[in-house]
C-alpha cells in the first residue's frame, strides 16, 4: 500500500513525457550542424494539444501560420496560458507539431534535418537550467573577443569568475542568472536567439539597456530574436509584434500594435 502513491506518480511521469512525443532513443548522439543561409522560416498550419489534464483539459495551440524573416527582431505577448511558451517550443523544435509543418526557404523540414534546425536556435526558457561551461560555435571554445564584448555588455566582468571556460560562481541572484544565459547563448553564435520574458528579472535600468543596447547589438551580429515580452513601454523596438490568446497567434498592427504598446498587461485577457 506504501508504495501506491510512488507507482502513480511514476505513471504521471510517465504520461507526461509520452505525450510530448520524443524522438525515438539512439545509442550513438549527434547534434547535427546548424542550417545555413535560410531567409524565411515559416510554420504553416501547426498545431499542438496536450493530453487530458495536462495545460487545462487538453489545451490545444493552433493552427499557426507564421513567417519569419532573417534578421527580424519580434515580440511576442499574450495572457498567462495563452499559448505562448508552447509555441516557443514549437518554433525551437523542442515539440514536434501534431499537423502542419515548418518550412525554411518555402522548403518543408525533413526528417534527417530536425537535429540540424534545432541546433541553429539559442534559448533562454523561464524555467531554464543554467550550465556553468561556455561553448561556442558547433561545440568548439567560445570567441574570447565576443565573450569579453559581452561580459562588458552584461556588467558581469566583475562578477563572474572563470577556470578556462568553466564559470567557478554560479551562485548569483535571479537577474544575474538570466545574464549568464544569455552569455552562454550568444556564445554559441547560433542564427535565432529566443528570449522568454529575459527582462522580467531585470532592474529597470538595466531592463532599459537589454531593450536599448543588447537587442540592437544582437541585430548588428545578424541574429534573428524572438523575444516574449510585457514591457509595453519598449514595443516600439520591435519589427513586428505577435500576440497569443487562447492558443490563437495574430500580428497586431497599426491601432492595435498602438493600443498594445499603451498597456500591454491590461489589454490581454488571462486565460
Amino acid at each position: 500500500v506504501g508504495a501506491l502513491p510512488t507507482l502513480l506518480g511514476a505513471q504521471v511521469a510517465f504520461d507526461k513525457l509520452e505525450s510530448l512525443q520524443l524522438a525515438d532513443y539512439r545509442e550513438a548522439f549527434a547534434s547535427g550542424e546548424p542550417l545555413s543561409d535560410w531567409q524565411t522560416l515559416e510554420l504553416r498550419g501547426v498545431t499542438f494539444r496536450y493530453a487530458d489534464g495536462e495545460q487545462g483539459r487538453g489545451f490545444a495551440v493552433g493552427p499557426i501560420d507564421l513567417t519569419l524573416k532573417r534578421g527580424e527582431q519580434v515580440f511576442l505577448i499574450g495572457g498567462n496560458g495563452s499559448g505562448k511558451s508552447t509555441l516557443a517550443r514549437l518554433l525551437t523544435g523542442l515539440y514536434r507539431p501534431h499537423d502542419g509543418q515548418i518550412l525554411l526557404d518555402g522548403h518543408p523540414l525533413e526528417p534527417d534535418q530536425w537535429e540540424a534546425y534545432r541546433s541553429s536556435f539559442s534559448a533562454v526558457f523561464t524555467d531554464f537550467h543554467l550550465f556553468d561551461r561556455l561553448i561556442g560555435r558547433e561545440g568548439a571554445s567560445p570567441d574570447p573577443d565576443l565573450v569579453e564584448d559581452w561580459l562588458e555588455r552584461l556588467a558581469m566582468e566583475e562578477k563572474l569568475h572563470f577556470d578556462g571556460d568553466r564559470v567557478t560562481n554560479p551562485q548569483l541572484s535571479q537577474g544575474q542568472r538570466k545574464r549568464l544565459a544569455l552569455l552562454l547563448a550568444v556564445a554559441e553564435q547560433r542564427d535565432f536567439l529566443l528570449l522568454d520574458e529575459w527582462a522580467a528579472d531585470q532592474d529597470p535600468q538595466f531592463r532599459r539597456t537589454f531593450y536599448q543596447a543588447l537587442l540592437p547589438r544582437l541585430r548588428e551580429l545578424g541574429k534573428t530574436v524572438l523575444a516574449v515580452s510585457h514591457d509595453d513601454v519598449y514595443f516600439g523596438h520591435a519589427d513586428r509584434l505577435l500576440e497569443m490568446r487562447d492558443g490563437q497567434l495574430r500580428e497586431l498592427t497599426g491601432q492595435q500594435r498602438a493600443r498594445a504598446s499603451q498597456d500591454a498587461v491590461g489589454s490581454l485577457d488571462s486565460v
